[in-house]
């Protein structure tokens, strides 16, 4: 019995320094530059890791609401979805470094926001918030 203790008490400290090393190796360390267009705003960290990702949410611009909008990038087309407490689960893309992006929002009643093209480079963690207008023009 004592041996199975000593066993599990080793198990738990080796899961514990795990995920303190998971989360100390994905900590963004520092922000390098803002871009703000008014309907988007991407922001450039640099991590610690040295996986290159793309993270993206969408808003209504009005009341700042979420949004399960849908998005393209780099013409592949992706879905914003909502969780349990009805909030969007952002979407987490890890992606190639020394690429160029192109992000495309879009949802119904709403004018698409086109995201500036962008190069990912190693390390990168690009956010875009996007932040979709009401279109009131009728639907034929």
């Amino acid at each position: 019995m004592l041996k199975m203790q000593k066993v599990l008490n080793v198990i738990k400290t080796v899961i514990i320094l795990a995920f303190l090393i998971l989360y100390a190796s994905c900590k963004v360390t520092k922000r390098v530059n803002i871009i703000e267009e008014g309907t988007y705003s991407l922001k450039r960290y640099t991590s610690k890791s040295g996986f290159s990702s793309i993270n993206v949410k969408a808003y209504d611009f009005e009341y700042k609401n979420d949004l399960n909008a849908g998005l393209t990038i780099n013409n592949i087309y992706y879905d914003l979805n909502f969780n349990k407490e009805e909030k969007t689960v952002p979407l987490h893309i890890v992606a190639s470094p020394k690429n160029k992006f192109n992000v495309r929002f879009f949802f119904p009643s709403r004018y698409s926001v086109n995201v500036k093209e962008f190069t990912l480079n190693q390390g990168d963690s690009i956010v875009i918030k996007a932040y979709l207008k009401e279109d009131n023009r009728p639907v034929y």
